[in-house]
């Protein structure tokens, strides 16, 4: 049974086929409502005579809704428990979803949106310390990794649909009925989800105890529990650093993913079904590369930093290249934002499961609140929003591109240097052990 300090999977292996199938479910439907505005965009705006700046606010709405309520997260989870909050919000968020599809004017839109943010704002937090209550630090990496490929998935999923839906009704049926499975589901999860290992009848007694008492050493491996509180997170310069590197390469993600069907559509070449399925193509590179990294980070002793500081930069260059590429070879841009789907969303899993790996309980959930309320707000809305007014002063995207490239490269930076000062003393003390310097 010791083999769970391992993440061995022949312990526990019942937590791997239902909790995280349902956590996977939950981001899914969450991005799926998330991004398929990008499909509605174009028709929005025609309907109601906006411009590309209105369009971009349209985009960056959502931000502020789910900053507010991802820097709340934190203390929501821990006071009423993330199997609670995550039901909570699935009704929520499927409710303004299909609240959407009812707007007739630019404010309404804005306001719906914010609404939608504000629903899915806590899902990352409590999802994160859901994981960091059934998974152990050898198995986080692979476990968020597996959990955050649901985001990719319902990214592709909305581009086909949505189109296919657009083609035959419109984009306000579109909207209305891509909402309506988030509450269906919400049935399905306080079914499936346990209020706490005690109760998970499908865990064996041995495999219960085995997890329970390597997830309390972990944190009684913290110090200073009193004298310590949560707030001084925010004297850690990596949460800063952290924060920085996800905002910058969220300004790259949400920027592309509002504007791509629209970049797209100015080819002129392609027809509502095909740019579904080529702006949703990158988010099934995304999967595939959201797989690859966190495998390999557990494999390479649970290293995050550098695995997800590395492939944001390429992700930038990538951008920074079809930035540069001619009108008339549109396909050839189309395979490169093909290409940095792959690098896109590797920080994901590693960034959040780094910060429940360098921090107790207690002071993990605000961070990851924190990091990713304060990082999306960042992203959220300066990404659509840049790219619809950069649009609205050039003749074509290509002044966009650069800046999200630009942005994302500067955030990998940004978590390359990262460090803990632990990880900065056991660095100095690796050194001087290496060159036989006097200690």
């Amino acid at each position: 049974m010791d083999n769970a300090k391992d993440g061995a999977p022949d312990v526990g292996r019942n937590r791997w086929l239902i909790v995280l199938p349902m956590v996977f479910a939950v981001y899914m439907l969450s991005y799926f409502d998330r991004v398929n505005i990008a499909m509605a965009l174009p028709h929005i705006t025609k309907e109601l005579g906006l411009s590309s700046v209105q369009g971009g606010w349209i985009g960056g709405a959502f931000a502020w809704g789910y900053a507010f309520t991802q820097l709340l997260a934190g203390y929501l989870a821990l006071k009423f428990g993330s199997r609670r909050l995550i039901a909570v919000c699935l009704l929520l968020f499927g409710g303004a979803a299909m609240l959407t599809g009812l707007i007739t004017s630019f404010w309404q839109v804005i306001a719906v949106r914010g609404l939608l943010g504000l629903a899915e704002g806590p899902i990352y937090a409590a999802t994160s310390m859901l994981l960091a209550e059934w998974f152990l630090k050898a198995e986080r990496g692979r476990a968020f990794g597996i959990w955050n490929l649901g985001a990719p998935l319902g990214g592709f999923l909305a581009g086909p649909i949505s189109g296919l839906i657009i083609s035959h009704y419109d984009w306000r049926v579109m909207l209305i009925a891509e909402g309506l499975p988030a509450w269906v589901f919400c049935l399905v999860w306080f079914r499936a989800i346990p209020k706490n290992l005690d109760v998970a009848g499908w865990l064996s007694a041995p495999d219960r105890d085995v997890i329970k008492r390597i997830l309390g050493a972990e944190q009684a491996a913290y110090q200073k529990p009193q004298a310590d509180p949560w707030w001084t997170i925010f004297n850690e310069p990596a949460v800063w650093l952290l924060t920085l590197g996800f905002g910058l390469n969220t300004i790259l993600l949400y920027g592309t993913t509002l504007w791509l069907p629209s970049v797209m559509k100015s080819y002129g070449q392609l027809s509502e079904t095909m740019i579904g399925f080529f702006a949703g193509a990158p988010f099934v590179m995304s999967m595939l590369g959201i797989y690859y990294i966190s495998r390999r980070s557990d494999r390479h002793g649970q290293e995050r930093r550098w695995h997800a500081a590395v492939p944001t930069m390429v992700t930038g260059v990538l951008m920074i290249a079809a930035a540069f590429v001619p009108a008339p070879l549109y396909y050839i841009q189309i395979a490169l934002f093909l290409l940095l789907g792959f690098t896109l969303k590797m920080l994901m899993p590693l960034v959040f499961a780094r910060l429940t790996e360098i921090l107790p309980m207690r002071k993990a959930m605000p961070a990851v609140a924190f990091v990713s309320g304060v990082g999306n707000l960042i992203g959220q809305f300066l990404g659509p929003v840049l790219v619809g007014y950069l649009r609205s002063i050039s003749p074509d995207y290509q002044l966009s591109l650069l800046m999200l490239g630009v942005s994302a490269f500067l955030g990998g930076v940004a978590i390359a240097l990262s460090r803990t000062r632990e990880e900065r003393v056991r660095s100095r003390g690796e050194l001087v052990q290496t060159t036989g310097a006097p200690r």
